[in-house]
This record gives C-alpha cells, sequence and structure tokens, in this order.
C-alpha cells in the first residue's frame, strides 16, 4: 500500500488551516459586559453630549423597554436610543468643569425572567468654556459703535428734562397706585407660599403664552414660580441657582421629584426644546402636585398673626 504524496498531504494541510483561520482572526467575545464611552473627549458648554453604552448579553437575555441605566441622575437627559448591542445616550452639557458620569448600571432579564445587572466603571470629559481655556483671566473686548466716544450731555439735555418729569409724573401715579390698591396687595402678600404659587402658575396657564408660540417665555416665569416656592419653604435661594446647584442643596425626596422638571425646563430656555401642549399641561398637573404634598401646615393662631402683621406693614 502506497503512503499519501506529499501534494495530498499539503492539500490536506492547507484546508485544515482554512477551517481554522476565522476562528483564530474573528473570535467570537461572549463575555456579559457593559462599556461606556464618550464620543469625544472634549465639548463646550451648551453642547449634547453623546454617550454610548456598548453592552454584551447572554443568549436569550433582553433589555427593558424603556431601559433602566442607573448612574446619570446627576444629568440633564434630552434623549436614548436602543440599538440591539448598545445605547446611545445624550446628555446636555450645562456647565465647565469635569463631566464624570458615577457607576454605570444597566438592567436586564435573563431567559428565565429574572432581573440582572451589567457595570460599568465611571467616564468623564471635559467641558470647555466659551470664554476659553482660563475664563477667570479673559478680557471682554468693548463693542464699538455701541457706546458713544462722546458727552451727548449738550445735545440731549432736553431729553432729560422730559425724562425728569416722567419720573416724576410715575412716580405720582404709583403713589395713587399703591394707596388705592392696598387691600387687593394684602390680599396677594397674605398667602401662604403654596397658595400663592398655585394662583401663580394658573394665572400663568390662563394668560396663553405657550398658545401664542412664546414657548420660552412661558417656561422661564414657570421654572421663577417653581423655585421662588422652594425658596420660600426650604430656606435657600433657589431663584439664583441652577438647577443642579438646587440638585446639591434639597435632601427630602418630595423635592427630588420636581428636578426632573426643573431640568425639562433648562432643556426648553437653553436648549430649544419644542414640549407639545400635552406635555405643558402634564408638567402643569405635576407642579400643582408636588406643590399639595409640600404645602407647610399652618396653627390657625400663627396664620392669623402672620395676617395682621402683614396688614399693618402694607397700611404702613
Amino acid at each position: 500500500m502506497k503512503k499519501p504524496g506529499i501534494g495530498i498531504c499539503f492539500m490536506l494541510l492547507l484546508l485544515l488551516c482554512l477551517l481554522i483561520y476565522p476562528a483564530f482572526c474573528f473570535p467570537q467575545d461572549n463575555t456579559i459586559a457593559l462599556k461606556a464611552s464618550f464620543d469625544t473627549g472634549t465639548e463646550k458648554v451648551g453642547s449634547i453630549v453623546n454617550l454610548t453604552l456598548s453592552f454584551n448579553l447572554p443568549e436569550g437575555a433582553t433589555i427593558s423597554k424603556p431601559p433602566v441605566i442607573k448612574g446619570l441622575e446627576g444629568f440633564t437627559l434630552v434623549d436614548q436610543h436602543v440599538y440591539p448591542d448598545k445605547i446611545a445616550v445624550r446628555l446636555f452639557a450645562n456647565m465647565p468643569g469635569i463631566f464624570k458620569t458615577g457607576e454605570i448600571s444597566l438592567f436586564y432579564l435573563d431567559k428565565e425572567g429574572r432581573q440582572q445587572t451589567l457595570i460599568s466603571a465611571p467616564v468623564s470629559l471635559k467641558i470647555l468654556s466659551n470664554l476659553g481655556g482660563n475664563p477667570d483671566k479673559a478680557q471682554l473686548r468693548p463693542l464699538e459703535g455701541i457706546i458713544p466716544t462722546r458727552s451727548l450731555l449738550l445735545k440731549c439735555w432736553p431729553w432729560l428734562c422730559a425724562l425728569i418729569v416722567l419720573i416724576i409724573a410715575g412716580f405720582i401715579i404709583f403713589r395713587w397706585h399703591r394707596i388705592y390698591k392696598r387691600k387687593k396687595l394684602f390680599l396677594e402678600y397674605a398667602d401662604p407660599p403654596h397658595i400663592l404659587a398655585r394662583k401663580n402658575i394658573e394665572k400663568l396657564n390662563a394668560c396663553g403664552l405657550f398658545e401664542k408660540g412664546k414657548v420660552k417665555e412661558f417656561y422661564f416665569q414657570f421654572s421663577e414660580i417653581i423655585k421662588r416656592y422652594l425658596e420660600s419653604i426650604r430656606g435657600f435661594p433657589a431663584a439664583e441657582y441652577t438647577t443642579e446647584e438646587i440638585a446639591s442643596h434639597i435632601d427630602n425626596e418630595k423635592d427630588r421629584e420636581i428636578l426632573p422638571l426643573l431640568r425639562h425646563f433648562d432643556l426648553v430656555k437653553f436648549a430649544d426644546d419644542l414640549p407639545t401642549s400635552e406635555e405643558k399641561n402634564k408638567e402643569i398637573i405635576a407642579a400643582l402636585t408636588y406643590i399639595e404634598q409640600t404645602a407647610p401646615v399652618y396653627d390657625a393662631k400663627d396664620y392669623k398673626k402672620a395676617q395682621e402683621d402683614m396688614k399693618n406693614d402694607v397700611q404702613i
């Protein structure tokens, strides 16, 4: 019996190499893992930041709809899209500095329906100021042509005299208005914070700013009402704080429920998000519910005394 020739051995060896080549060159990564990454290393304030969550799931596992992601609670979420092997999350960069997440967790259901968790290490990127790398040392240049470079006193003195007359007339009208409208002012300022906030929201909704297309103006006033109410019941200047500064000052679970509403207000005011009329109505209901749940409780004697004190102040 003859032994196989060299040519036949060579052909068998070549066929074997072709069979095992894909296994070495294109290994299948079936490791159950979650990896988070930003698309870029730096962005500017006001930009939309893209965060990608890449994952490998075991066979038969599924991601819930919508996906449950932990570790991004301190950020303003714009939107998110789910793909077979990743989730694309868009975040709003509202402050300069290091934009760093916490430990990110993604929940999924295994093939037996039990909830499991994938965990990724924190990721970060640098948010640059629009004033350059050293905003503290930035020097603002004057706008030529807006502020006159020579005195206009001699040329404009008739207008100055007219302005003085208008100021005096306005002061007289103001005094008249204050004298004859004291009762109305008393009733307005004597209201407790929750009643005043509810009245202001209902008045804002009734004036029709949103329906007239003045969406940003509507949400600026809406945000101001909520912040003023939070300031009056919690004792810190919420009206002067950003949403993230407010988040760092509150320690009440009920107050934390209003943070998503304030973050959406920021998107409308600064990122040109346009809510629908239905979304606006839902946000008004959410705000009124929050005010009702956090309304301070007044003792009847204390409330009557506060009314008398306020009445005396208005009469003065």
